[in-house]
């Protein structure tokens, strides 16, 4: 059955009301629906479990988790999914809202953590030994992860993929899924803590994954502006204003949600610099008040005394046995580190 909607008017609030208040109902928009509610209520209870048990869970992650399937949402549920054939723009924002949006939210909602916090030893034996696998490594290899996803990106707007999908509505929502997919494989090693795949990689690495994407993005914007879609897409789906609209915005949106996904890892690097370095001057402050015992050592509260008298400090780094610093020879200790106390001399 064909669904007739009404035409959108020009670009502005009007339009984008009329594609809101818009929503979804046939199968697949019930299916994932089902699915998106039964998410949102096993990852609030699983936050419930740990506040049963007064373990905190942090409330950005759970903002992110709901804001993920908001996203995916978004892309089925509301008119944005309605819209789609009919304007390119409509279709831009629902292309990255699975690709992009939807997957880094997800993937900061840290659910893998919060299913292992949650669930019992077997199960969580189970999940970890398949996001361990060897397959699951495959897949989160940057270099697979980013060949399907803006391999498959490429094919779809610039090869006859969006006609050929559009055209068969089952196909279409294979190629989402396909999107959200290879999004999440993407973007999860780079901005989440959940731990997947081959191993979590540095914060520098993370950093250079986000943004090696961009160049992608940007050729695929500079060719749909200079006509790249005139046989793939135009005019046979949409007219050449709206592919060159939409691509403007496809290029805006895609960079702007690109550094804002790569601006977590960096966030990250710089906070645990901060935290290295306070640890940093925190031994030096430590090692700043201990008592020094020559020019090459230093002693602080642990010193003990055998049964002879003589003062053992085993960590004690001293080049020249006897050769002391000024002031470095306790009262009554005649030589350096380990000499004997003279006689009726209390212990330092």
């Amino acid at each position: 059955m064909i669904l007739t909607l009404p035409a959108l008017p020009p670009f502005g609030v009007g339009a984008l009301w009329q594609v809101m208040s818009s929503f979804a109902t046939g199968p697949w928009a019930v299916i994932t629906l089902i699915g998106e509610i039964l998410a949102v209520l096993w990852y609030v209870n699983g936050v419930r479990k740990l506040a049963a048990r007064s373990r905190r869970w942090p409330r950005g992650r759970t903002v992110a988790f709901l804001g993920g399937v908001a996203a995916i949402a978004l892309s089925w549920q509301s008119g944005v999914a309605l819209y789609a054939s009919q304007v390119f723009t409509v279709h831009i924002i629902q292309h990255l809202a699975m690709m992009l949006g939807a997957p880094v939210l997800l993937a900061l909602g840290a659910p893998v953590t919060l299913a292992a916090q949650t669930m019992s030893r077997d199960s969580k034996t189970r999940m970890l030994r398949l996001l361990r696998s060897r397959l699951a490594r495959l897949l989160t290899n940057p270099v697979v992860a980013g060949t399907g996803n803006y391999g498959l990106m490429f094919w779809f707007f610039l090869d006859h993929g969006i006609v050929v999908s559009m055209d068969h509505a089952p196909l279409m929502d294979l190629v989402n899924c396909a999107f959200l997919l290879f999004g999440c494989l993407t973007w999860w090693p780079i901005v989440s803590p959940d731990y997947i795949g081959r191993r979590r990689y540095a914060y520098p690495m993370r950093v250079l994954m986000g943004v090696s994407g961009m160049p992608f993005d940007t050729i695929l914007a500079i060719t749909l502006l200079a006509g790249g879609a005139s046989a793939s897409i135009a005019p046979g789906m949409y007219s050449l204003a709206s592919v060159e609209a939409g691509a403007e915005v496809f290029w805006i949106l895609v960079m702007m949600m690109s550094g804002l996904a790569t601006a977590v890892p960096a966030a990250q690097w710089l906070s645990n610099e901060q935290r290295r370095s306070v640890r940093a001057d925190d031994l030096l402050d430590s090692r700043g008040r201990a008592k020094g015992i020559s020019r090459y050592g230093f002693w602080g509260e642990g010193v003990e005394v055998d049964d002879e008298g003589t003062m053992v400090v085993p960590w004690a780094r001293v080049a020249t046995p006897g050769v002391a610093a000024p002031g470095a020879v306790e009262a009554g200790r005649s030589g350096g580190p380990g000499a004997p106390l003279a006689d009726g001399a209390a212990p330092g």
